[in-house]
């Protein structure tokens, strides 16, 4: 799946489960509050979250905080320095998830 269709799937399913209880309207609110701006700015905050991505090896937490990280104005050495954080603390099974990373920065042209 690439980054629209992905992009496309993760909005239609979480309405769907919004829809189903409460539950989830209310954990996006709180995934939303904690990745704004606090003691921690947002831009850092998507960097951590796509380094933990990488390191949990989720492809689809990867692509949302590349994109959040892009809103934030991450520039793309700090993306890939993220990239890179979380390959060293999940060590060589993160590479294939690495590499999704950088299909997803290639296809959103930010390398």
């Amino acid at each position: 799946m690439k980054a629209e269709e992905m992009s496309h799937y993760h909005e239609t399913f979480n309405s769907v489960m919004e829809e189903q209880d409460d539950f989830f309207k209310i954990f996006g609110r709180l995934d939303d509050n904690v990745y704004s701006d606090g003691a921690i700015s947002a831009k850092n905050k998507q960097l951590m979250g796509l380094a933990i991505s990488v390191t949990t090896k989720c492809n689809p937490c990867i692509l949302y905080h590349i994109k959040g990280s892009i809103k934030t104005g991450s520039s793309k050495a700090e993306m890939v320095e993220a990239i890179k954080t979380g390959v060293i603390a999940g060590g060589t099974l993160t590479y294939p998830n690495a590499r999704f990373a950088f299909e997803m920065l290639k296809e959103l042209e930010v390398i």
